[in-house]
């Protein structure tokens, strides 16, 4: 009965005593801004249809048209969701 219960108890011990931060990667903490989000980023801020998305040397890369159909270029970073990036085209 002893040794079942030091057992149970240094399992225990094993499972539930590791931290949580051990396990995590430097800059892996924030989450990244996916296709619906960068989308959405896009759209807010006046491109009204997209042509073309797509992730590309480690920026959303976003091309459209605005409103008053002038061809707009966006970079998103994919981490903070703002804009690098942004050009408009008459």
């Amino acid at each position: 009965m002893r040794s079942m219960l030091a057992a149970t108890l240094l399992i225990t011990t094993a499972v539930f005593s590791t931290s949580p931060a051990g396990a995590q990667t430097t800059g892996v903490g924030t989450p990244m801004v996916d296709v619906v989000e960068a989308r959405d980023i896009a759209a807010f801020n006046g491109v009204a249809l997209i042509d073309k998305i797509e992730f590309d040397e480690g920026v959303w890369k976003v091309e459209g048209r605005d409103r008053a159909d002038r061809r707009v270029e966006m970079r998103i970073d994919p981490e903070t969701g703002e804009i690098e990036e942004m050009e408009r085209f008459r």
